[in-house]
């Protein structure tokens, strides 16, 4: 039981004992307030949420060094963590002591920060300020997460539809413009729905193809001290077992062909030298070039000898142009100004998209894909095709053809009516 007493100063002092047994005390201007304190905390107590008063003293950035010690995270994840703390939390709240952190300062600081970055890395700050301090109310430091509640910028990125392609433009445009070196893991993305890190880790290993099947087990992953292969997947769900189409066979035989033959744990998809593919490099210098020689990104026009046009569009959807002696050189500049375009990922979603629309369960669609669960499927990685309209109108009329009685079976009209007349 705590009590309050008067001090020499002639404040007031209001004393208890912590859940283990120490003297705590603090100190108020009158006794009607110590009392109220003094209620409070015996109420936190007796309902097990007890906080110490004096524990918010600590600083965010001290705790913050210390939560981060204590996560158990990959490589490239922490590094992102680091950085965004470096960058956006640190300089705004390493000084400040966690019990002063309020819900208006948190806010004024998220508007802030959509002043100067795009929705989604606000977004990403926010959430990481809040599990630091939702961690701090599990450490008994604060009593509640003061960025509860925070509104955050609209991200309109989301209301923008995803870029796909159909299987004529792959095909026909895309698949011919990528360089024949490259093509294989552009098909293994389309033909099996392989994300980026699948691609890059997949070794000759988990390939079978006498059988056309490909084993999904290992992944790369990209950091700042290099290329890590990690020896599982996203998920447990990513662990899987991909059938391969024809196109794709036909892709990794050659591969495997000009390979000649290579140690089972070496990567299927390397680059010159051997080493691993870094997505940065493979999307500057072969993807965005064979999305502009395809056509789906700007555009390069021959306009007499020795003479091409490259023309791009901007942020703002303004578009702009320049001359150049050679194709690669305007291809090279509509590959670096250009906004916009297919990512490689991309090829991920129409991958999904072409199996929902042939009528693949959505259940088999979720084990290629390697989900956890069919929602992801459906609301992520399936898009409604360009002829839709045409699609539900033939399904239906298919569909309501054999229900139709045949025309020599109709009632005549002059039968329907009799009928109509004796009701």
């Amino acid at each position: 039981m705590g009590f309050v007493r008067k001090t020499p100063a002639g404040t007031f002092r209001a004393c208890w004992r912590d859940p283990a047994g120490k003297q705590k005390s603090k100190s108020f201007r009158t006794k009607r307030e110590a009392n109220a304190f003094l209620a409070d905390v015996e109420g936190t107590l007796n309902r097990g949420t007890y906080v110490n008063p004096h524990a918010g003293r600590t600083r965010f950035g001290d705790f913050a060094q210390q939560w981060l010690a204590t996560r158990t995270v990959e490589a490239r994840t922490t590094e992102r963590t680091v950085s965004m703390l470096r960058a956006h939390l640190l300089p705004k709240w390493g000084d400040w002591p966690l019990g002063k952190v309020d819900f208006m300062s948190v806010q004024e600081w998220v508007t802030g920060l959509s002043r100067q970055l795009a929705p989604t890395t606000v977004a990403k700050c926010y959430q990481l300020l809040s599990m630091i301090l939702r961690t701090a109310v599990q450490a008994r430091l604060i009593a509640t997460n003061p960025a509860e509640g925070v509104r955050l910028p609209r991200d309109r990125s989301r209301d923008v539809k995803p870029v796909t392609i159909s299987r004529e433009d792959f095909f026909g445009k895309l698949l011919p413009a990528v360089p024949p070196r490259h093509r294989a893991i552009v098909c293994a993305a389309a033909g099996a729905g392989l994300r980026w890190g699948e691609c890059a880790g997949l070794t000759w290993s988990s390939v079978d193809l006498d059988r056309a099947l490909l084993r999904v087990v290992q992944v790369a992953e990209e950091t700042h001290g290099g290329i890590l292969l990690r020896p599982y997947p996203k998920s447990r769900a990513g662990v899987r077992t991909v059938p391969l189409p024809d196109f794709l066979v036909a892709a990794l035989r050659q591969l495997l062909t000009e390979a000649g033959k290579p140690d089972p744990r070496t990567l299927v998809f390397r680059d010159r030298v051997g080493r691993p593919l870094r997505r940065s490099n493979f999307r500057r210098r072969v993807w965005l070039p064979s999305l502009v020689r395809a056509g789906l990104l700007g555009q390069v026009v021959n306009t007499g000898p020795h003479r091409y046009r490259a023309v791009w569009p901007d942020r703002e959807g303004i578009e702009w142009s320049a001359e150049f002696t050679t194709e690669r050189e305007a291809v090279a500049c509509v590959a670096t100004k250009a906004v916009g375009g297919m990512r490689f990922h991309d090829l991920r979603h129409a991958y999904a998209t072409w199996l929902v629309t042939d009528g693949v369960p959505v259940n088999l669609v979720q084990r290629v894909m390697g989900h956890e669960q069919a929602s992801t499927t459906l609301n992520r990685y399936t898009h409604t095709p360009d002829d839709y309209a045409a699609r539900v109108l033939a399904a239906f009329d298919s569909s309501a053809a054999s229900l139709l009685p045949l025309d020599e079976e109709t009632p005549s009209e002059s039968a329907l009516d009799e009928d109509e007349e004796g009701l």
